[in-house]
């Protein structure tokens, strides 16, 4: 089984069969689960939506818990259960492998195979195009971003969370567009919308994402 929870904005649990993923937890109430399953806790970068101190309080309640963060978030914290990740290496924690790749934000995106099973989880990886800013350093942003789904291009995914940010108005669903025309992904959750949901979910009438409407996944919760 497994089991996928969109918490809030860019934060999910994955529950399989013995481990547990968290990714970006930040705010909202986590689902409850076996807390003597192996629990990883990801962190993609330390922005204030992404990343709360709130995470090590888990220790408490889960037996097997190991923590993996970017380099540069809360680097005061040591331990033998703690992670902290460069793009372009690959770990190994409670039976899990992690590939972290470059974010062209802050911080990274993580590739994680779990119990047979393939996730993607962006972080603030996005083909982001902003009104406001040069068009030099947009086309820097995009080159970026395809840079990185060129190095995961041969994967395949059973589920992947990516941006789907209003803000960016009509250069919204490009990170999504990009990513399932290049890349096999069973399922896909969009993010980072905070409480625009149906602004979000709108977009599944753009042309650009109607071909893969059947991937894409707005459900609090589903199991695949």
């Amino acid at each position: 089984m497994k089991k996928i929870t969109h918490i809030y904005h860019s934060g999910f649990v994955l529950e399989l069969n013995e481990t547990v993923l968290i990714f970006d937890w930040y705010s909202g109430e986590l689902p409850s689960f076996d807390t003597s399953k192996k629990v990883i806790v990801f962190v993609t970068h330390g922005h204030p939506d992404h990343y709360s101190p709130r995470i090590w309080e888990l220790e408490k309640r889960c037996g097997r818990i190991s923590y993996v963060l970017d380099c540069c978030t809360a680097p005061e914290r040591k331990g033998d259960n703690i992670l902290h990740v460069q793009p372009g290496r690959h770990y190994r924690t409670l039976g899990a492998q992690i590939f972290a790749i470059r974010s062209n934000d802050e911080g990274v995106a993580y590739v994680v195979t779990a119990e047979g099973c393939n996730f993607f989880h962006a972080g603030d990886l996005n083909a982001r195009r902003c009104e406001n800013s040069a068009e030099r350093s947009n086309a820097y942003s995009l080159k970026i971003f395809r840079r990185q789904l060129e190095k995961i291009s041969g994967l395949y995914f059973d589920a992947a969370m990516l941006p789907l940010d209003p803000r960016l108005h009509e250069y919204a669903p490009m990170a999504i567009e990009e990513f399932l025309r290049t890349i096999a992904c069973a399922h896909l959750f969009p993010m980072h919308y905070w409480n625009r949901s149906e602004e979000a979910a709108a977009y599944l009438e753009d042309e650009r994402l109607l071909p893969y409407r059947d991937r894409i996944c707005f459900k609090k919760e589903a199991i695949i």
